[in-house]
């Protein structure tokens, strides 16, 4: 079952502002939540970092300049 209604509604967001912050649309966002589509790749991700015994984190290098970028230049 998808937790992504329960912490977006925690992280005070809508649907579309979350769609915006990711970077998809909003009817990807509400499939995502009511768990009709989107959510595999978790279970895959899932499944990689326990095979590495990593964090999903671990398997990305992000420079600073992209990630001040990604946070709209705060960083």
């Amino acid at each position: 079952m998808s937790n992504v209604a329960e912490l977006r509604k925690g992280a005070n967001l809508t649907q579309r502002q979350l769609a915006d912050l990711v970077g998809v649309t909003e009817a990807t966002i509400a499939n995502w939540e009511t768990g009709r589509s989107g959510l595999e790749w978790f279970v895959r991700l899932d499944r990689l970092c326990k095979a590495l015994r990593c964090a999903p984190v671990d398997l990305y290098r992000i420079e600073e300049s992209q990630a001040a970028e990604d946070q709209g230049g705060q960083g």
